[in-house]
């Protein structure tokens, strides 16, 4: 049977969908995963056994407590009736790539002015020992 899994939360562009494909390649899943426009990540999977399908999705949702930034609201499940044929697993295409760097960036900068303003107390601290030394 093919399954659509519409997972909410903050879910795109943080790694997601790469590591949805490396648990479903482990569990021997076959489907797609893509980032939806309203917000969502989407799956699309085939699943001949109902543990399997249940594993895989407490395997996704087990995501946010390794990952800070992965923030699961809820998995939304509902049977599909279609052709089967879907054969891999896969997720990003160029542009989305683009997207995840350019969101990496923007954490490397919150991060670099976060060590700059440490190190302008470090050095506050420093100067106040010096004085009393």
């Amino acid at each position: 049977m093919t399954y659509e899994l519409k997972i909410y939360g903050k879910v795109q562009h943080v790694g997601f969908r790469d590591r949805i494909e490396n648990i479903g390649r482990g569990l021997g899943i076959s489907g797609i995963v893509y980032n939806h426009k309203d917000g969502t990540v989407r799956i699309l999977a085939n699943f001949d056994d109902e543990e399997i399908k249940e594993l895989f999705k407490r395997s996704i949702k087990a995501l946010e407590k390794r990952d800070k930034l992965i923030k699961i609201e809820k998995i939304e499940e509902r049977e599909l009736n279609t052709p089967e044929g879907i054969n891999r697993i896969s997720s990003d295409d160029l542009i989305e790539l683009n997207k995840k760097l350019d969101e990496g960036v923007k954490y490397i900068k919150l991060i670099f002015g976060e060590m700059e303003k440490m190190n302008e107390k470090l050095n506050k601290i420093i100067e106040l020992l010096d004085k009393r030394l």
